[in-house]
């Protein structure tokens, strides 16, 4: 068995594999099997040994890439991956917008729109109002905040009494969870209930995958057990996502009656002046390998100009949104203190671009930084701007390449250069990365650009973005009216 030749393990693929088998039959049997014709019933049964060793290190090798993060490809092991950390992925955020609520007509008595009333657009968008409004008597007019998304209120399940018992919420898309409810009391929610001791009433709640929310509950040595037979009640919110932030006066449908003091049903037409700003989708894959490690250096505090782009790069708020780009520079420093001013900008509901943030978000992501900055620091928060960069020139496509497929792929490339992910503000636009970017997709034999024809500075609150593509595609052999030449 000494002279028998070795396996090349590095050889993974099916035809490295059945190559490794016939030399190591011809080493091992010499002339006793001199049939590898690809019929034969010895090849047969090789190629089947191929195959599946080729399918069980396909599988290994993916089990391992899952185990770290700048490998890892399911959504779910990312995140799993990411609480070793104390990195927290963030799910869908709904979006915010100022409603503003007219009266047909002016009333003796005060008109009130309840708390969670139901709006929406003609698409079919909820939203509800966050807070009571009341227009008093005499007046026709007042503005309300919505949050996007329907509110529900469910029976989860039945304690057990059991340790580290485990729920679900029954919907999917899960964006807060706003009330937790055990037999006839309220349960706080926790990052962690190995912080508390037996009797705190906590529960921790995370997302899987799939937008699923999972209520865990403590074992009586962290946190308090659920009494047996309780029922375990939620009310949450489900929603979420850039379709949220809608355009100005699309939110003019109420669902809900409002009436006045006097209990007399009042008409009320409502409209958003503004566009709806704050919702996102659930971080990507990309964005999670990106920031995650970048918050984990951090460690929850702000120290460097870094710290504080990451932190609020990082920052989530169940109401507000969160922030697509920031970038905080040192304006000055006065005595012995620093001013930091951050330039922040918001997801639009188009997610490839950007919006101006409500001052929702930025008054939370304030409240958010003052508590992991220096003491000595103080915080500035305005609003960033972007400017859109159209492209436009001549591309040379070698022949057999159909003019639409070479647009759509080279818009796809230029939109992977602008991509929001890695793009940041202050950033210039190389023009050698543009040609780059064009140059490399396939079939694309020559780039002549008009515009822009040289690198594009951007202001430190600047974010460049895609404009127009305006490109001529020219097939190799083919004249301009499209025949050939």
């Amino acid at each position: 068995m000494g002279g028998l030749r070795r396996f090349q393990y590095v050889s993974k693929d099916h035809a490295a594999i059945v190559e490794d088998c016939v030399a190591r039959v011809k080493e091992r049997y010499g002339d006793k099997w001199n049939d590898y014709e690809e019929d034969s019933a010895g090849m047969m049964l090789i190629e089947s040994f191929a195959y599946v060793t080729d399918l069980l290190l396909f599988y290994l090798d993916r089990q391992a890439n899952e185990t770290y993060l700048p490998t890892a490809s399911e959504r779910q092991n990312l995140i799993n991956l990411c609480k070793l950390i104390g990195y927290n992925v963030a799910g869908a955020q709904a979006a915010q917008a100022d409603i503003l609520a007219t009266l047909k007509e002016a009333h003796t008595s005060a008109a009130l729109i309840p708390k969670g009333t139901r709006l929406e657009t003609r698409e079919g968008v909820v939203f509800e109002t966050q807070s009571e409004l009341i227009i008093p008597a005499g007046e026709t007019l007042g503005i309300v905040s919505a949050i996007e998304g329907e509110t529900f209120e469910e029976t989860i399940g039945t304690s057990d009494g059991e340790a580290n018992q485990e729920f679900y919420l029954p919907r999917s898309g899960v964006i807060e969870l706003l009330e937790l409810i055990v037999g006839a009391h309220q349960w706080d929610a926790a990052d962690s209930v190995a912080d508390h001791l037996s009797d705190d009433a906590v529960f921790m709640v995370d997302l899987d995958a799939w937008g699923r929310a999972r209520i865990t509950f403590g074992d009586g040595r962290n946190g308090r057990i659920p009494e047996k037979d309780s029922k375990i009640k939620a009310r949450y919110r489900v929603g979420g996502g850039t379709a949220g932030n809608v355009a100005p006066n699309t939110i003019t449908v109420m669902r809900d009656i409002a009436t006045d003091t006097d209990g007399n049903r009042v008409g009320v037409e409502v409209t958003n002046p503004a566009s709806a700003s704050g919702g996102t989708e659930p971080e990507s894959a990309d964005r999670i390998k990106l920031w995650a490690p970048r918050y984990y250096e951090t460690q929850n505090r702000c120290v460097t100009q870094t710290d504080y782009e990451t932190i609020a790069m990082t920052f989530r708020h169940p109401d507000a949104g969160a922030i697509a780009k920031a970038r905080a520079v040192v304006r000055e420093r006065s005595g012995e203190a620093n001013v930091i001013r951050y330039y922040v900008l918001a997801y639009a509901a188009d997610p490839k671009k950007v919006a101006l943030a409500s001052q929702g978000l930025k008054n939370a992501l304030l409240a958010y930084i003052d508590e992991r900055k220096m003491l000595t620091d103080w915080i500035e928060i305005e609003d960033g701007t972007w400017r859109e960069i159209g492209v436009e020139g001549t591309v040379r496509a070698a022949s057999g390449i159909r003019e639409d497929d070479a647009h759509a792929a080279i818009l796809l490339a230029l939109e992977k250069l602008f991509t929001l992910e890695t793009r940041e503000m202050g950033e210039p636009l190389r023009i050698s990365d543009l040609y780059s970017a064009i140059d490399n997709v396939g079939g694309i034999l020559h780039v002549e650009l008009s515009a822009p024809q040289a690198t594009v500075e951007a202001e430190s609150n600047e974010l460049l973005v895609l404009g127009e593509v305006d490109l001529t595609v020219e097939i190799e052999g083919m004249t301009s009216d499209g025949t050939n030449q």
